[in-house]
């Protein structure tokens, strides 16, 4: 499509939405009774390891169904951070290393993300199995604060539990595609039912498969940096053994090609002119193979619910790529003879490997006094190898295979493994028919190996870590709509190994947080508006920041000895009528450095890659057009503060970035047909960038997706 009908189609959808919208709150403004009868969906949740509504639970929880997912085109994590107060899910150098922040704390690219994801009770052993499809989901639940009393070790800003849809005794199903530019296309599809007569066996199963050209042009080679292709399965047995006993299996697999590390050549001053290209010689190609098995017991007693969940992951990525991110000729020397550019190519091969046993007996929840005992056990190994090979053309069109193994003249391997277990109890009491008290405490250890195969007995290290996790809340119901709540919980991150170099620190301490969270939850109007609210301060001792060592060409964590973070969040939701409402976020953080021993420089510096502000709003209509078929438009925006991305240009912040996203289409109750359009106004942002010094350009930047559209139809039965 040319400039002209990309505007058009833009143009046509946002102001579909809008007038549908306008028209919608006419209707509703004459239609005063049926309005009264309108109410926002109490939404459940499991956030506390038991069923509860969202504005029952003293934390901050931000909730999807599988009616919102759906309405607004929520299709991985970062669909789900955009409309988070306090969470972001950049791009990073590769697909399966999603940069997630939550409440002002980081994920560093060596050691173990800020947050807990957990999928049907089975916790996420790393970051390689976070960032797939978010297909056929019932609930997403994302709570913020140091849940690590709960979730474990890494949940030091929070936790992200994810319900998938269960098998059923019916027969049902869906199917979805999609296309759109950048020769994009998606189909996914589910189906389950009942697999004997009794209905005590079912099953549910489904996949998906897309591919793109991708979308941001890589100059040199004629073709776009950000290609994917990526097929996923997926299935659940579900089995009624007895009246009070259930088994179920699951099990999913996921392979991809995609072209990542797409990043461009800028100085300060052109940090945000995307007029600037990638531009590169070397085709970038990251392949993965995502493994994951689970089996779940569960069986109920008189005296509560007992589950025991026993799983297996498996991640294998290659990838090869451009190492200096550019497409200039090799080795330019200055006077002196010293190199200004050494063009070389990347390999990087990463292997992870997980065995996870988890046990939970959770009491009946009508009592006054609730509880929940649960212990955990899991083996992780992670096996890296780096190659580094010299590029001695440096501007002619190259792949992998154009590279002998000759040619490496630096390789970097560690085989690192955890071995980790943790018992934990929760209780909650109501004082009164007000007033709750809930408790609970973990204590995790991990005890970690790392060594380099190629020379083990010289780069052996072996260390454990360990953390009593507690977590204290008090809840006050003012009145049957009004929750006021506050408490105390303390995170902890295990502490690990640098990958082996001469001149490097080998270890890297634990992260210990101690976070305070004062909050309220409403609901107005006759259950039309509910409004919720937090404030909250964070103190890091050795928070983990992960920075590029250019001396050893590895991967180093350093810890920063004490960084506070306060902050606020608002989230309030309107049901303006049956068919019109509205949802509006904003998260606000203060992060600064207050101690940093090895770089006392930066203190007074914010963390990095945390954004000032965040704020979404989103509107969803239905607009009847007969007794089978309606008119549906959404639109939403996000706003996106100022961040900055590495120590050594402190200076070089990003700006602010505003994403629109709309859609419009015809709905029935067995089909939806939408066209869509994704940052509909083409905005153009950083979402890497880092001190490379390369004598010429000195950074290098990755941009964000340009905007994307096409049309959806999705079918059920």
């Amino acid at each position: 499509m040319n400039t002209t009908t990309v505007r058009l189609f833009s143009k046509t959808i946002v102001a579909s939405a809008v007038s549908l919208s306008l028209l919608s709150f006419v209707q509703a403004e004459e239609s005063a009774e049926k309005v009264s009868e309108v109410e926002i969906e109490k939404i459940v949740v499991t956030a506390r390891g038991r069923i509860e509504t969202i504005q029952n639970v003293p934390d901050s929880v931000t909730a999807f169904t599988s009616d919102m997912i759906e309405n607004s085109r929520i299709t991985n994590f970062r669909d789900v951070a955009n409309m988070t107060p306090n969470l972001s899910a950049l791009d990073n150098f590769r697909p399966g290393l999603a940069r997630i922040t939550i409440r002002g704390l980081i994920t560093p690219q060596v050691g173990d993300p800020p947050l807990a994801f957990v999928v049907d009770g089975v916790t996420s052993p790393d970051l390689e199995f976070i960032n797939q499809d978010l297909v056929d989901i019932e609930r997403i639940e994302v709570m913020r604060g140091a849940q690590g009393a709960l979730y474990g070790r890494g949940a030091v800003g929070g936790a992200v539990i994810i319900t998938t849809k269960q098998p059923i005794e019916d027969f049902e199903g869906s199917l979805k595609a999609s296309v759109g530019n950048g020769n994009t296309y998606n189909l996914n599809g589910v189906v389950s039912g009942s697999l004997n007569e009794e209905d005590t066996a079912y099953f549910r199963v489904g996949g998906y498969t897309k591919s793109t050209d991708g979308l941001i042009d890589n100059a040199f080679l004629g073709e776009e940096g950000d290609f994917l292709e990526e097929d996923s399965v997926f299935a659940q047995l579900q089995f009624e053994i007895f009246e009070d006993t259930s088994l179920n299996f699951k099990g999913r697999y996921t392979t991809s090609t995609a072209g990542f590390a797409y990043y461009q050549g800028v100085s300060e001053d052109t940090k945000e002119d995307f007029s600037i290209e990638t531009s590169q010689n070397i085709r970038n190609n990251d392949e993965r193979d995502v493994f994951e098995l689970s089996a779940k017991l569960t069986q109920e007693y008189d005296l509560g619910t007992f589950d025991f969940i026993t799983s297996y992951s498996k991640s294998e990525n290659e990838h090869f790529y451009d190492g200096d991110y550019s497409a200039d000729p090799t080795y330019e020397e200055d006077d002196d003879g010293y190199i200004l550019r050494a063009p070389f190519g990347t390999e990087g091969l990463f292997d992870v490997e997980s065995l996870t046993v988890e046990s939970r007996f959770t009491s009946q929840g009508e009592q006054d006094f609730r509880w929940a005992v649960s212990a955990f056990y899991q083996d992780k190994e992670r096996d890296n190898t780096i190659n580094f090979f010299d590029d001695l053309i440096g501007d002619v069109a190259l792949n992998r295979s154009d590279f002998s193994d000759d040619l490496i003249y630096l390789t970097i391997a560690d085989k690192n493994s955890s071995k980790a277990w943790a018992l934990a109890g929760q209780i909650n009491y109501d004082i009164t028919d007000k007033l709750e008290l809930t408790g609970a405490l973990r204590y995790d250890h991990d005890s970690r190996e790392s060594f380099d195969p190629n020379f083990a007995d010289d780069t052996f290290a072996k260390k454990d870590f360990s953390q009593l996790q507690p977590k204290v809340t008090i809840a006050y119901q003012i009145q049957e709509d009004v929750l006021i709540y506050t408490g105390y919980s303390k995170g902890f991150r295990s502490g690990g190994f640098n990958e082996p170099a001469e001149g490097i620190s080998r270890t890297f301490n634990k992260e210990v947080s101690d976070s305070y969270e004062a909050g309220f939850k409403s609901t107005l109007f006759d259950n039309r508006v509910t409004i919720n609210g937090a404030i909250f301060a964070i103190d890091q001792s050795d928070a983990q920041i992960t920075q590029f060592n250019v001396d050893t060409f590895t991967l180093e964590n350093l810890g920063i000895d004490k960084v506070e973070t306060k902050g606020f969040e608002l989230e309030v939701s309107i049901a303006a009528t049956d068919n019109l409402d509205f949802r509006f976020s904003a998260g606000v953080i203060d992060s600064e450095i207050v101690e940093f021993t090895e770089r006392p420089e930066l203190v007074g510096e914010s963390q990095l890659y945390v954004a000032e502000y965040n704020y979404s709003a989103s509107v969803n209509h239905f607009f009847e057009l007969n007794e089978t078929w309606a008119i549906v438009s959404r639109a939403d925006i996000q706003i996106i503060g100022p961040k900055s991305f590495d120590f050594e240009i402190p200076n070089v912040r990003s700006s602010q970035y505003t994403f629109v996203n709309a859609g419009v289409g015809l709905k029935s109750e067995e089909w939806t047909v939408q066209l869509y359009v994704n940052n509909l106004t083409d905005e153009r942002g950083i979402e890497d960038i880092f001190f490379y010094g390369d004598g010429v350009t000195d950074l290098a930047r990755q941009p964000n997706k340009p905007r994307s559209y096409g049309i959806e139809a999705i079918y059920n039965f």
